[in-house]
Parts: structure tokens; sequence; C-alpha cells
């Protein structure tokens, strides 16, 4: 049987990539979307692709955030998992406004 510190193990590394993952792509549709002037206001078809994927990768983090907090209950783990929990819960938040903000 799968235990919860080797779930959580996985759930950091997921969200760790998933953290790359959605910081590459806002930084691809920030500069897509610098591409608007006042003269072309129209932003590049991608940046619409860009919206919704980075969104979908958001709710991955939230699930992810979700499980290890479980996981870590389940582990009884200490202050300093809990801690980095709190890390990944704050960031992923962040990650959440940023994706409802895009335009």
């Amino acid at each position: 049987m799968i235990e919860a510190k080797d779930i959580l193990g996985w759930c950091f590394t997921l969200a760790a990539l998933d953290f790359g993952v959605f910081g590459f792509l806002y930084s691809v549709y920030a500069t897509a979307s610098f591409q608007a002037t006042t003269n072309n206001p129209a932003r590049p078809p991608i940046v619409h692709d860009l919206r919704r994927f980075c969104r979908a990768v958001a709710a991955v983090l939230v699930v992810l955030t979700g499980l290890s907090g479980v996981a870590t209950y389940q582990a009884a783990a200490g202050l300093q998992i809990w801690i980095i929990v709190l890390c990944v819960t704050l960031l992923t938040a962040f990650s959440v406004v940023l994706a409802s903000k895009m335009e």
C-alpha cells in the first residue's frame, strides 16, 4: 500500500513542476499581450489558448495542494512539513489569482 509520505512527496514534486509550467506559460502570455498596441489593439490568437491552459494548470495546483494537505494530516507530519504545505498553498492562491485576472 502507498503511504501518505510517498503521496506527499509526489504532490510536492508535481506541484513544483506545475509551478514551473505555470510561470513559463504566464510569461509567454504576458509577452504576447505586450504585442498589442494602440494602433493594433488585437492580441495574437494564442493568448486565448494560453489563458485556458493557465487556468487548467492552476486548477491542477489546487487539487495537488488539497491532496498534500490531506496527506500531511494522515502522515501526522511535523511543523516543518506544514510550513511547506502553507507555502505551496500561498503560491497556489497567487497562481489562481493571476490566472483569474488574465483577460
